[in-house]
C-alpha cells in the first residue's frame, strides 16, 4: 500500500517551529524560492567561514510564515512543482551519530498512522529523490559542523551548527 494523501492540509500549517532553540520554517532548496513571494522567504542553511564572508554559500532557504501561501482550501495550488520538503512528506531521512540514514515518519499525518497501523511496518516511501537531496545537506551540516550556519527566523541571525548540537 503507497501514500495516498487525504487531502487534510496538516502537512501545510505550523511550518514555522523551534527546533534545537532555533526557529526555523519549511526548508527550500534554492531553485524553489521562486514557488513563493520572495518577502516570504529567508535563508536557512549556508556553508562557510562566516556568513558574511564573499565565499559563503547558502544551501537552503525557508519559509517564513506557518501556514503555505500555496494552500487553498486544503488543496495545493502548486502540488506538480511543490518543493522537496513536500515531495518528502510524511516522511524524512536524518543522519544518525554514524552518518547511516533513518528514516522518520510524522505521525501528525492521518495517512502515515493508516499506513503504520495496517502495513505490519512496512511502507512505501515514494519520493525519496526528493529525500535524499535534503539529507544531503544534513550529512554536509554533520561531517563540517564548524563551517556550517543556521538563521534564526526569531533573532534574524545565523548561529554556527556546532553550537546548537
Amino acid at each position: 500500500m503507497g501514500f495516498n494523501c487525504q487531502r487534510c492540509g496538516k502537512c501545510c500549517k505550523d511550518l514555522v517551529f523551534k527546533d534545537s532553540g532555533v526557529l526555523r520554517g519549511l526548508t527550500l532548496l534554492p531553485n524553489e524560492i521562486k514557488l513563493f513571494p520572495e518577502d516570504l522567504i529567508k535563508p536557512y542553511l549556508g556553508i562557510g567561514k562566516r556568513p558574511y564572508d564573499k565565499d559563503f554559500r547558502i544551501l537552503a532557504y525557508q519559509l517564513t510564515i506557518s501556514t503555505c501561501p500555496n494552500l487553498d482550501d486544503n488543496q495545493c495550488n502548486i502540488y506538480q512543482n511543490r518543493p522537496a520538503s513536500c515531495r518528502q512528506f510524511p516522511f524524512s531521512l536524518d543522519p544518525d551519530d554514524e552518518g547511516e540514514i533513518l528514516l522518520g515518519v510524522d505521525m501528525n499525518c492521518p495517512t502515515a498512522v493508516e499506513l503504520i497501523n495496517s502495513n505490519q511496518g512496512k511502507i512505501e516511501f515514494n519520493d525519496r529523490e526528493s529525500a535524499t537531496r535534503l539529507f544531503e545537506i544534513k550529512k554536509l551540516a554533520i561531517d563540517q559542523p564548524r563551517k556550517f550556519w543556521i538563521f534564526d527566523l526569531d533573532s534574524e541571525k545565523w548561529h554556527r551548527f556546532d553550537k546548537l548540537r
